[in-house]
């Protein structure tokens, strides 16, 4: 078991665990060993019959037990993050599912929890669903990973730039250079196909309704997120300059085009899926900052924080689909969980205290 990698002595760190507190405390259910999807528990209509638990939004909330372990050390998290995947798996009746970046986020998930604790099920549950993904790859729109299996054709970032970083990843652990191909592979398409040349921006995705079209209006706080990530994953691997170039500008992109431009504040998507993609952003802005140390996007992340902290809800200590408004509730899981992965990524950041003041 490797040992935590921050000591809890910054404010940073005091929020996270207060955080994440209130989220075990408001949305862990213990007899069914996975996280309520929303609080109070009501149905909503993007709730699926064939999806109930939400699977993606189960696969981040074991992110979040890993960030927390790795901040705290309690062995108890790791304990909750095999004992979800265990419950991911049966109520999901299979470790995979019809959805490519569904299974790549539960993948990442599941790599990260077996670096925590080198439990061979994180381990295999990785390598399986990476082998069911690949099987994505058609030439449809000249290649990329679809986003779901009775879909073949239709390709976006979401089911692309995670993979990157999947198979970048496995290849850092286990060395197979076939994994790094098809990082490479899957990057090359991304940068083809669905993000801006010029700007960097990242595009959702192309041919949606079968038009060939490109879904440029469709500009989401996660795409930026996960190229970010990506090209920070081949940076590391090959030490090409153009990876951390194309990171950089795509976070510069991001926060040009999607913070409010008074307040600086990531934008509210909305509800259900989109409660997590601004979480997502900051778990790739914040790597970003750890490995060039680019002080504008640490600026960023801390002026989101002190918003964040600043409108949580008083009685449940939980953050809602705006940072810069109150929570509504019944409040979904995915939009607790942006919350926390922001809190959980400052205390990874480690800032000193003054930089936690509020911006004037």
């Amino acid at each position: 078991m490797s040992v935590p990698l921050r000591v809890p002595t910054t404010l940073t760190t005091d929020r996270a665990q207060q955080a994440f507190d209130d989220l075990m405390l408001h949305y862990w259910d213990e007899p069914t060993g996975l996280f309520k999807i929303r609080v109070p528990v009501v149905h909503a209509e993007h709730d699926l019959p064939s999806d109930p638990f939400h699977y993606w939004w189960q696969a981040h909330a074991l992110d979040s037990l890993i960030d927390a372990f790795r901040r705290d050390g309690n062995a108890l998290h790791l304990q909750r993050a095999a004992r979800l995947l265990g419950s991911i798996q049966m109520q999901n009746a299979s470790l995979t599912n019809d959805y490519y970046d569904d299974m790549e986020w539960l993948a990442l998930a599941a790599l990260r929890a077996w670096d925590a604790s080198q439990n061979p099920v994180f381990k295999h549950a990785a390598l399986t669903l990476w082998a069911d993904i690949q099987g994505g790859w058609n030439e449809h729109c000249g290649g990329g990973i679809a986003w779901r299996k009775p879909q073949l054709d239709y390709k976006n970032t979401p089911a692309n730039a995670p993979a990157v970083i999947l198979a970048a990843r496995l290849y850092t652990r286990f060395g197979d250079a076939s994994d790094l191909a098809w990082a490479q592979r899957i990057f090359g398409w991304l940068e083809a196909h669905l993000i801006n040349p010029v700007s960097g921006f990242v595009w959702d995705g192309m041919n949606r309704l079968g038009d060939a079209t490109t879904d440029r209006d469709w500009t989401f706080t996660y795409c930026q997120g996960v190229v970010v990530g990506a090209a920070l994953e081949l940076h590391h691997i090959t030490e090409k300059p153009e990876y951390l170039a194309a990171a950089h500008r795509t976070a510069g992109a991001a926060l040009t085009q999607l913070a409010d431009p008074v307040t600086q504040v990531m934008p509210d998507e909305g509800g259900g899926d989109a409660g997590l993609f601004k979480g997502i952003l900051v778990r790739y802005l914040a790597q970003l900052v750890q490995v060039t140390g680019n002080e504008s996007i640490r600026r960023w992340l801390t002026t989101n924080a002190n918003a964040a902290w600043t409108y949580r809800d008083a009685a449940s200590g939980l953050s809602g689909r705006s940072w810069q408004a109150l929570p509504q509730f019944p409040l979904e899981l995915t939009a607790a969980l942006s919350g926390v992965m922001l809190f959980e990524q400052m205390a990874a950041l480690n800032p000193a205290p003054e930089d936690l003041r509020p911006d004037s």
